[in-house]
């Protein structure tokens, strides 16, 4: 195995500390009585919190990387600090999960991620994802495996459908887009379901806590990070064609092993 880049190794050091900085943040106003909520153009809620932890995440990344440009779910596009572009940009979500966090649940997730120019194309080459307010925080580099906490993590060896658990967001969504059929089939032909939503089912996959995970609809900021996580943890990333791309708006998380029969059953249930 090719050792990691020394600057990869950098970039998974500060995405830690950036999230942990954002998680921070967050949780300052986690389960307080006076968080007001606003909505966004896409119906989407967002707090004051998810705009300071933002703004911590980019206060880790700017002292660090100045140079790199952003691409935040709350502030948008911003070039880095240099006079030419780096090819490399960093993509943040400051709290992946809004609505679990206005409800006081503690499945809400920081995610920051490092995009740079490889020799195989423009990668996400570091990452870090915390569920702070679990205590867990995730991290991965390009071809340098996964952790959780510091302790290496690796996806299930199920290769069973009938054994595995999956996760999804909410029903509506499969319905809202045209995919009830393949919400169906999954719920008849796995062991467990579970409306665990978010990055956290990702981060179960990543750590073999469960198997599938099944996203109708994201952004790229949902899934740069924790795509990564569950790759280096031996499991896959695609779109619901199969196609690895995180600006498909929709995703397949798996342990790798059970991939190929999700993405059949959900060609079957679009047809």
């Amino acid at each position: 195995m090719a050792a990691v880049p020394a600057a990869y190794q950098q970039a998974r050091a500060v995405a830690l500390a950036a999230a942990q900085a954002g998680g921070r943040a967050a949780l300052a106003h986690f389960r307080r009585a006076d968080l007001m909520v606003e909505w966004k153009a896409d119906e989407s809620p967002v707090t004051r919190a998810d705009r300071e932890a933002e703004a911590a995440v980019h206060a880790v990344v700017a002292a660090a990387f100045p140079a790199d440009a952003w691409l935040g779910e709350e502030t948008g596009e911003a070039p880095g600090a240099g006079a030419t572009p780096n090819g490399r940009r960093w993509i943040v979500d400051p709290i992946d999960g809004t609505r679990n966090f206005v409800r006081g649940v503690p499945l809400w997730a920081t995610l920051v991620a490092l995009e740079a120019a490889t020799p195989t194309g423009d990668r996400i080459v570091a990452a870090a994802v915390g569920i702070p307010a679990l205590g867990e925080w995730y991290d991965a580099v390009l071809g340098g495996g996964a952790r959780c906490n510091g302790t290496t993590i690796r996806v299930a060896a199920t290769t069973a459908l009938d054994q595995a658990l999956w996760c999804f967001e909410t029903p509506a969504w499969f319905r809202n887009h045209g995919l009830g059929a393949v919400f169906d089939e999954l719920c008849a032909r796995t062991a467990l379901q579970r409306g665990l939503g978010d990055a956290y089912g990702h981060m179960l996959v990543a750590s073999g806590r469960a198997e599938i995970v099944v996203e109708p609809q994201l952004s790229v900021w949902d899934v740069a990070a924790t795509s990564l996580v569950v790759s280096e943890a031996g499991g896959r990333f695609s779109d619901l064609d199969g196609t690895p791309s995180l600006r498909a708006n929709n995703a397949v998380i798996s342990n790798g092993m059970l991939h190929e029969q999700v993405l059949e059953i959900i060609a079957r249930g679009r047809a």
